[in-house]
């Protein structure tokens, strides 16, 4: 057994226990919501960083290939970072206006007084205008997924390359192959979650279970098939165009009740106010959770980075 063998397991079995607390999130009952895409985010820095610290007791060569591949990999995740916090900011965007809407209706009605017409205009437009938003979202970030996807992997359950040479120096290929498999799996469900849902093509759903249990040890490979299936099926079951985040859907849906009940003339009564208490709801979450995850996403930039530079500094021999 080479030394670093335990080490390079210890890896898989930290990789493998994220992945069954993602599988855990996925499962919750709200598909793709705030805690299961601050669970992905999660995973993925644990994964990097992890990868970053075992480089030092690999005994690697002082750059070369394995450098260029790290390289290579570490750089397609942070093209990711900065689309998906594009698609968390324009998300924030939206809950603002959604927080508007109830904002200018709790206006109209303060204090008991008669809603003015000019005030349910401002309500009106101001509900055309989310709306509005909604559509502009889906389309923008639709085109940024179809811009950025390489970067962003959308590949549900990549497999390990045939031709694939695992354990060329000292097991880090390997290592950055199951890492690679793994960011790929979290990228695609946080692009579903804050970019665009694309539906996995019938090659993706391929298991992957038997190619990874041979190179990375039955408990990687089991829990990241078990996330991928649930993911799959998961996926079919709520499949709709645009950004699949459950809180955002949730926030879309309420100031759609919220404009019907408005439609129906009932402008002071306590269904448009359940309503608007359901928007107030849904835009305060979605608002606090994208911050959340702005910030996770920059931390995750920053810890990259940062990464990248030991290693460079590593194999440049500086202090």
């Amino acid at each position: 057994m080479k030394p670093n063998s335990s080490t390079v397991a210890a890896f898989y079995a930290t990789l493998a226990r994220g992945l069954d607390d993602l599988d855990r999130s996925l499962a919750s009952g709200s598909f793709l919501s705030l805690p299961s895409l601050r669970s992905a985010l999660a995973l993925l820095r644990t994964a990097h960083a992890g990868l970053t610290r075992l480089v030092g007791s690999l005994h690697l060569p002082g750059g070369g290939a394995w450098l260029d591949e790290y390289m290579d990999e570490t750089s397609r995740l942070c093209d990711a970072c900065g689309a998906l916090r594009l698609g968390a900011a324009a998300i924030e965007g939206y809950s603002a206006s959604a927080a508007q809407v109830v904002s200018l209706l709790q206006a109209t009605t303060a204090a008991g007084a008669r809603p003015t017409p000019h005030l349910s205009r401002q309500v009106a437009r101001a509900i055309s205008v989310c709306r509005r938003e909604a559509v502009a979202l889906k389309e923008e970030n639709r085109a940024l997924v179809e811009t950025r996807g390489e970067a962003l992997a959308l590949r549900l359950s990549e497999s390990v390359p045939a031709d694939a040479k695992l354990s060329g120096f000292n097991g880090f290929r390997g290592v950055l192959c199951a890492t690679r498999m793994l960011t790929s799996f979290a990228l695609t469900l946080l692009s579903w979650g804050l970019l665009h849902y694309r539906s996995p093509d019938a090659a993706s759903r391929a298991a992957t279970a038997a190619d990874c249990a041979a190179y990375f040890g039955p408990a990687f490979a089991s829990a990241l098939s078990r996330a991928q299936q649930r993911a799959a099926a998961e996926a079919d079951r709520a499949a709709a165009a645009g950004v699949m985040m459950h809180e955002f859907r949730r926030a879309k849906t309420a100031v759609e009740q919220l404009k019907d009940a408005l439609d129906r003339g009932a402008s002071g009564g306590s269904v448009v106010g359940a309503a608007a208490e359901e928007v107030a709801l849904w835009a305060g979450l979605l608002r606090s959770g994208c911050d959340d995850v702005v910030a996770l996403i920059d931390d995750l930039f920053d810890e990259v980075v940062d990464g990248r530079k030991k290693l460079l500094d590593l194999c440049s021999g500086s202090k």
